[in-house]
């Protein structure tokens, strides 16, 4: 937005009338007391504030007669829920009032205002003196620990509630230092290798004869702050003036609803400009200060609504990822004629649109914070958004402002590759199999080597899954799905021969038949005479073949429990083996096993509505020669 415009900009320009109508300004009554809530923070995952809430071993300030105040910090979920309320740093225990205070955006560094006794000469006397100072403390190790002293401090003025402009290393801050236009003045200075150098007073245009403070920088450009200048509601009134080439701007009153008859001040803004917190002692609260918070889908300044959040996340874990490089493109599109297809409607070329690469104009990167966050002001239209970050496959896509909603959920696949060794055997002779074709499936990359022995090296990148069908001469194709974290890192797989199911009596090593008439009723193992009449058969043809050895294998339906079933396959066949042994045949030659309902030849599978008759065919003996 042009300088020009927002000089033009009032109220009715800066508030979106429509979103404020429908706004609520809830008081927070998880937080609220009868004392003083005031100058909410945002931190974390929740909020820090000022409290004068007494404690157990709370010292009083006479001089106010409230407790001195503390820091206290408020957990707040995605729904708004507030849980948790405590102090928020147990080792900030001077006899002190702590606040309000600011952060630095990795949340590491904090601008806390308290006040510190001293002794000024007046007038050749002595006099005790209790002035608020700005102080920066260091969180290390878990604790928040006092680095040094703001160095505009003194003991003859006061200077208080600080903001960080972090794009600008600027403290902003409220003092009633010499100089000033009024009772308190806003001011700001840089902080530039170490030294705090360029004081300056915010001006005419924010400040005036009365008080200016409680001071929020919102997007290095627009600063909201309290004043009770004439002209206002009454008390403290909330205003916001915009930042254009180092000056700013004649201030807006944020006007009814935000503004009441009594005091309203210290404004935050959440960094998508949907969720704020402000102080106030209007009406229907629940003690003097009360902390009140508003949320919307839609923000209620205006000019906040181009701004869009960006959330970059790891597809695999959720986890949200930092410092990840964020650009957005502008393009134009170049419409191409595809050869004349047939007449439809009245159209008789088809258009198709492409991404002219000429036309492409990147924007200045962005960085995610710790909580994989970041915000883009963009104006309508389509842009090519582009992620990277070490560690992950760079990202890209084209969005649209118009048709997406203003949060922008990015996942990222992460290039980590992960190792699978595996091999192929037999499901028998558990020997490797040879000449093994493998086709694979899905998978953004993928490596496959053979090594010696049979053993098989797949490179798979973390996050993908692949298919894989397996096959042999001689064997049954194999489905095999290897995905991160489900299969393991070393495995076998084992492949089946193909049956070679014969209607005569077999001969050849791997010949399978079904013996005919050998059924049994249900819940059976008893042969019938039928069943030994065919046994016969097999017992005459082991005779005249003496050299042959086989596999009885008996099977079940899917009735009744697996286990039975599988106990009951091989009492069948044993009861197959004992009677070829009585007719005469060696007992080295016939392996008898049992496989229950795990090879059903239809689909009579548990739970699926059969007659007698489909249940009987998988009720069988097969012999296989070995």
């Amino acid at each position: 937005m042009s300088n020009f415009l927002f000089a033009q900009f009032g109220y009715k320009e800066l508030i979106d009338k429509g979103v404020l109508d429908t706004l609520k300004f809830v008081g927070i009554d998880a937080i609220n007391t009868k004392y003083l809530e005031f100058s909410p923070m945002f931190y974390d995952s929740g909020i820090v504030y000022v409290s004068s809430r007494p404690g157990a071993k709370r010292k009083f300030d006479k001089e106010i007669d409230e407790a001195f105040f503390t820091l206290r910090f408020c957990e707040v979920d995605s729904n708004g829920i507030y849980s948790n309320d405590d102090l928020f740093s147990y080792n900030l225990k001077l006899k002190n009032h702590f606040g309000p205070c600011a952060f630095s955006i990795d949340e590491n560094t904090m601008f806390l205002s308290r006040n510190k006794k001293g002794v000024v000469k007046r007038h050749d006397k002595e006099e005790n003196v209790n002035t608020f100072g700005i102080y920066i403390y260091k969180y290390k190790n878990g604790f928040w620990k006092l680095d040094s002293e703001f160095p505009l401090n003194s003991n003859t003025y006061n200077v208080f509630h600080p903001t960080w402009d972090e794009a600008n290393k600027k403290l902003i801050f409220a003092s009633d230092m010499p100089g000033g236009y009024g009772k308190t003045d806003l001011y700001s200075i840089k902080y530039v290798n170490g030294r705090w150098i360029e004081l300056m007073n915010l001006g005419s245009t924010v400040n005036t004869d009365k008080k200016e403070a409680f001071p929020f920088i919102y997007d290095s450009k627009y600063l909201f702050y309290a004043s009770d200048a004439d002209g206002g509601k009454g008390g403290f009134d909330l205003y916001v003036s915009y930042k254009a080439e180092d000056k700013y701007l004649p201030k807006i009153n944020l006007g009814d609803k935000f503004n009441s008859e009594n005091d309203d001040f210290g404004l935050i803004l959440s960094p998508d400009a949907l969720d704020g917190y402000f102080t106030s002692n209007r009406q229907g609260g629940k003690g003097k200060d009360d902390l009140y918070r508003f949320s919307c889908n839609k923000s209620v300044f205006r000019v906040f609504n181009t701004y869009y959040t960006v959330n970059v996340s790891d597809n695999n874990t959720g986890e949200k990822i930092d410092n990840a490089k964020i650009t957005f493109s502008k393009y134009k599109l170049v419409a191409k004629e595809s050869p004349k297809i047939a007449k439809i409607k009245g159209i008789e070329k088809e258009i198709i649109y492409t991404i002219d690469p000429s036309t492409i104009v990147e924007s200045s990167p962005i960085y995610t914070d710790k909580n994989g966050n970041s915000q883009v002001k963009l104006s309508a239209g389509s842009y090519i958004v582009k992620v990277v970050k070490n560690g992950f496959i760079p990202y890209s896509s084209v969005v649209n402002t118009e048709k997406n909603s203003r949060f922008f959920d990015i996942k990222l696949k992460p290039s980590v590759k992960d190792r699978f060794v595996f091999a192929f055997l037999d499901s028998e002779t558990k020997k490797p199999i040879k000449d093994i074709k493998i086709e694979l499936e899905g998978g953004d990359s993928i490596d496959l080597l053979n090594e010696k022995g049979g053993k098989y090296i797949l490179s798979l990148l973390r996050g993908n899954r692949i298919k894989m069908i397996a096959g042999a001469e001689g064997y049954i194709n194999k489905e095999l799905i290897i995905e991160y974290g489900i299969t393991p890192g070393n495995f076998d797989i084992l492949m089946d021969k193909v049956k070679k199911y014969v209607k005569y009596l077999p001969t050849t090593t791997g010949e399978i038949m079904i013996l005919k008439d050998i059924l049994y009723k249900y819940d059976s193992d008893k042969l019938t005479r039928k069943a030994k009449k065919e046994l016969d058969k097999l017992v005459n043809h082991l005779k005249s073949h003496p050299k042959l050895e086989i596999e009885l294998s008996s099977y079940t339906d899917s009735r009744g429990r697996r286990d039975y079933n599988q106990k009951l396959s091989e009492r069948r066949s044993q009861s197959v083996k004992k009677y070829l042994i009585r007719k005469g045949i060696a007992k080295k030659r016939i392996k008898a096993v049992g496989y229950g309902e795990s090879r059903l030849k239809n689909h009579c599978s548990d739970g699926v509505k059969c007659s007698d008759a489909e249940h009987a065919v998988n009720r069988r003996t097969e012999v296989k020669v070995l």
